[in-house]
């Protein structure tokens, strides 16, 4: 698959991303506000992510900013992101899905 391709899926996937994460943080605000939330993080300190917070979207914009970097950076640089792209990508979806489907329950 070309870098090209390879862009427009994790692009892709980001949109998706976005959009759970959106409707996410708004389950999470109504539970907030009924005081049934608890949490100081959704992920863990030793996950892929850099930022801390309790809503998923500074997640995503941390994976929006690592998407722009590979894409105007060298091949070198591209090939040493990827894979923790990739990661970041597999832990909001893991994470999203089994939100949704504990809201469900």
């Amino acid at each position: 698959m070309s870098k090209e391709n390879v862009l427009k899926q994790l692009q892709e996937n980001l949109k998706i991303i976005y959009h759970k994460a959106v409707d996410a943080d708004k389950q999470l605000e109504l539970l907030r506000e009924q005081q049934k939330v608890g949490f100081t993080q959704i992920f863990t300190d030793n996950n892929a992510f850099k930022n801390h917070s309790t809503t998923f979207l500074p997640y995503v914009e941390e994976l929006a900013a690592d998407l722009q970097e590979i894409q105007t950076d060298s091949e070198e640089h591209y090939k040493k992101l990827l894979p923790a792209i990739v990661v970041k990508i597999e832990l909001l979806f893991k994470t999203l899905s089994s939100f949704k489907s504990n809201l469900k329950e």
